[in-house]
């Protein structure tokens, strides 16, 4: 019974871990006989051209120290190294390209009706939007899987609804079915009623919503519709749902658009005069902090709104800021031009402390926002139990959790940044460092900027498809 029970905990662990892993990953490495093709080939591209953009460019040379022919290395292998990184962090974060036969989705609810009534096939409605990261994994991990495909195809009219379009016929669907959050997926009978207990919010398996379809077709009801997540929360407790959230931020901060942020810390401490580690541990705790209190908010937001939440933080305003951002810093690390505060702010700065309490706070703020895009995914089922409970405390609290997990890596990036200034402070490797950095800001600014240009997205899963 003890062995039972552990290995219950065990499985519920895991699957939530597989829920919690960026889009890419958790593709490659589904269960139940899912297997993205290409995955290895793209990921080697991608690290092909990364590597090689490197070697072309000379990154260990000074810009200065190049001849004309170093130069002109430089400006082809750069973009060539950009590429690749953009490549790797689309296969680390995004759903994999669909392959094969198509589904018949129908994009108006409405219609979705009209054919379900004519034909007396039940209606699977999924609703869905761009920046639904989990979205698209459900899409490319379950629906399109070999087992699942043929069966939707053939025995349910189809609909998928784009909550990012204004369409009144649909964004009124998602309101009736009283869905909180994304993913959504919602079952009606060809008499347009809802099937009772069917609809669920959050990523099923491949098994799961096997399982489920049997239950709808059997008539025995929809079973358990809880998600992982919320299970582990009602079933094993909240201390158990918040040391797992608390792993979930560990993992969160191993996301892509994290690694920018790296540098980003290490400049703020690391450039800091000799302290004790005392202090610099505080001031990190401090910067940790200024992420919790952005994702707390989120937490307390959803939690009051009690609706679709995450699209909010991935606006085009926010989406195209941070892509800026990005590529000025990417422009700078390249030695385009230097970033320099007015020397008087500088001074200041400096008889403060570095970047002071209040700066260290504030820059955790940005940081939380950067990191946002990439994590939204992963917190995607909280924030769905969260808005449903509309718990404030309890919206706060899990995800001030979540985020000091993600905080662990920026905390000891901070305390131990001033050992730092016992490197050299000069030579090659620096300025190898330095244009890896800009590499990478650069291929940033393009994977954020996918989501306001379309091309770029398509491009990247076209070349995903052709060398698969």
């Amino acid at each position: 019974m003890q062995m039972k029970r552990y290995s219950s905990r065990l499985h519920s662990v895991l699957a939530v871990l597989a829920i919690l892993l960026p889009p890419g990953v958790a593709a490659a490495t589904a269960g139940d006989g899912f297997a993205v093709a290409g995955y290895p080939a793209f990921v080697g591209l991608g690290a092909a051209l990364f590597i090689g953009g490197l070697a072309i460019a000379k990154v260990l040379t000074s810009w200065w120290e190049l001849d004309k022919i170093g130069k002109v290395r430089r400006f082809a292998g750069i973009p060539i190294a950009a590429l690749g990184a953009f490549l790797l962090v689309v296969a680390a974060t995004e759903a994999p390209p669909v392959t094969g036969e198509g589904l018949p989705w129908h994009h108006l609810y409405t219609d979705g009706l009209t054919d379900s009534a004519e034909t007396s096939r039940l209606v699977m409605v999924d609703f869905t939007a761009d920046w639904c990261g989990a979205c698209q994994e459900m899409e490319a991990e379950v629906f399109h899987h070999d087992d699942i495909r043929p069966r939707l195809g053939k025995d349910y009219v189809l609909v998928k609804v784009d909550l990012d379009e204004p369409i009144e016929a649909n964004q009124k669907a998602f309101a009736e079915f009283g869905f909180s959050g994304l993913p959504a997926v919602a079952f009606v009978g060809s008499d347009g009623q809802k099937v009772p207990g069917a609809s669920f919010e959050g990523k099923l398996s491949v098994t799961e919503f096997q399982q489920k379809l049997d239950a709808i077709e059997s008539g025995a009801g929809a079973g358990d519709t809880r998600d992982e997540f919320r299970r582990v929360l009602e079933d094993q407790g909240l201390l158990a749902a918040l040391l797992l959230v608390f792993l979930a931020g560990v993992l969160a901060s191993m996301t892509p658009c994290v690694y920018p942020l790296i540098p980003i810390t290490v400049g703020i401490f690391g450039a800091r005069p000799a302290e004790s580690r005392g202090r610099a541990f505080a001031l990190s705790f401090v910067y940790v902090c200024g992420i919790a209190t952005t994702y707390s908010v989120l937490g307390v937001a959803a939690a009051s709104l009690g609706t679709v939440f995450g699209g909010a933080m991935q606006s085009g305003w926010v989406l195209g800021g941070i892509a800026a951002l990005f590529f000025v810093l990417g422009l700078s690390s390249l030695g385009v031009f230097e970033i320099r505060l007015p020397g008087s702010l500088q001074t200041k700065l400096s008889q403060t402390g570095g970047a002071g309490w209040f700066g260290a706070f504030v820059m955790g703020l940005v940081a939380g926002i950067i990191a946002a895009p990439c994590v939204g995914p992963i917190v995607a089922g909280i924030l769905l139990y969260v808005a449903q409970q509309q718990d404030l405390f309890l919206g706060w609290l899990l995800l001030m959790t979540f985020a000091f997990g993600m905080g662990q890596l920026f905390l000891a990036l901070g305390t131990f940044s001033s050992l730092l200034n016992r490197l050299p402070q000069s030579g090659s490797w620096m300025e190898g460092v330095k244009v890896v950095f800009g590499v990478v800001f650069i291929a940033m600014a393009f994977y954020y900027l996918q989501f306001l240009v379309p091309t770029i997205a398509k491009l990247s899963a076209a070349l995903w498809l052709m060398v698969g």
